[in-house]
């Protein structure tokens, strides 16, 4: 069943279009910011490492569709965010945005959000086909942002 919810189409379309949107904002502005915001980026960063160390690298998978072996990770930065590499990308890249005076710089933030957040979405659809216990998780924690979202 899960197979049939899977569709590489999309999958691959929603990565594509996050990458896009990623190497847009590095190529449009500087890579990191200044005053606080700087720490608000090394937070995403520490986030994104935190998550992948504690996902352990090898299962690690950029494809929205959970693989065959997977298991369900609720500890580290899991605890509290679903999703918290996507979270990561969002930390790290709205200082860009926000200091930014290019409208492009903006619009690229903006579908990047959009992006993620139909990932996210698409993803906690089979994740839910997947593993019993994902709504049950999903009543303990957040998508994006802890306590809030």
């Amino acid at each position: 069943m899960l197979q049939k919810l899977a569709h590489p189409f999309i999958s691959y379309s929603l990565v594509i279009g996050q990458l896009a949107c990623i190497f847009a904002l590095l190529e449009l502005e500087p890579w990191f910011s200044a005053n606080l915001w700087l720490l608000l980026q090394f937070m995403g960063v520490g986030l994104g490492l935190w998550a992948v160390t504690t996902m352990h690298l090898g299962r690690f998978n950029i494809v929205p569709d959970p693989m065959p072996d997977a298991q369900l990770v609720m500890k580290g930065p899991y605890r509290w965010i679903r999703h918290p590499m996507y979270s990561s990308l969002l930390y790290f890249f709205f200082p860009i945005a926000v200091q930014s005076q290019n409208p492009i710089t903006w619009l690229c933030y903006g579908l990047l959000l959009v992006d993620l957040v139909l990932k996210l979405h698409y993803e906690e659809r089979l994740l839910k086909q997947k593993f019993t216990n994902y709504p049950d998780y999903q009543t303990k924690s957040k998508k994006l942002i802890p306590y809030l979202f």
